[in-house]
């Protein structure tokens, strides 16, 4: 649970947001199919609020000063919000290395790989520098990637999510082709 709000902590998700916004157009104008990109970055931004806020709720208790209370609602709405922008640039980062704003379709096997490399490495930085800030601790209960101090919890949140998100994304963003019954 965040312990104390400072303007510092503002400044990370306030660049990552220009960034994403930047990085949207950029694809955006240059899609093929623009109505497609459009769905499957709405989806990717909705699901990944739900699913972060989902996961933010389970995981509460293992941070000092977090417990199922619905003064932490707010709280915890914030920080999934600050993590659905970063999963959309995430996203948006790996688009401009392929230099394709629809990378993830199919999602192959070797671009999943770097997805969860990459998550799981910018997730432990993450923790590793919000602890040092003193931004939050976490309880005796929360288990710790070894050798770093970060949470396994939140890492494995960064890790994981990025590529159920982005292949449900696709999935429900793809346009559907009407089956005819001969």
């Amino acid at each position: 649970m965040m312990t104390n709000l400072t303007p510092a902590m503002f400044a990370a998700p306030t660049i990552a947001l220009a960034s994403t916004v930047w990085l949207y157009t950029y694809f955006w104008k240059r899609a093929a199919d623009k109505l497609l990109f459009q769905r499957y970055m709405r989806w990717v931004t909705a699901l990944a609020f739900l699913l972060n806020f989902a996961w933010e709720i389970i995981h509460c208790p293992l941070y000092q000063g977090g417990a199922y209370a619905l003064a932490h609602i707010p709280v915890l709405a914030l920080a999934s919000l600050a993590d659905a922008i970063m999963v959309d640039l995430l996203y948006l980062g790996f688009a401009l290395i392929y230099q394709n704003g629809l990378w993830a379709h199919p999602l192959t096997l070797l671009r999943a790989f770097w997805l969860l490399a990459v998550g799981g490495t910018g997730a432990i930085l993450f923790e590793v520098a919000h602890l040092a800030a003193g931004n939050w601790a976490y309880t005796d209960k929360m288990p710790l990637v070894p050798g770093t101090g970060a949470g396994l919890s939140p890492v494995l949140q960064f890790t994981l999510l990025p590529v159920l998100l982005y292949s449900l994304s696709f999935y429900l963003a793809a346009p559907k082709v009407a089956s005819k019954l001969v």
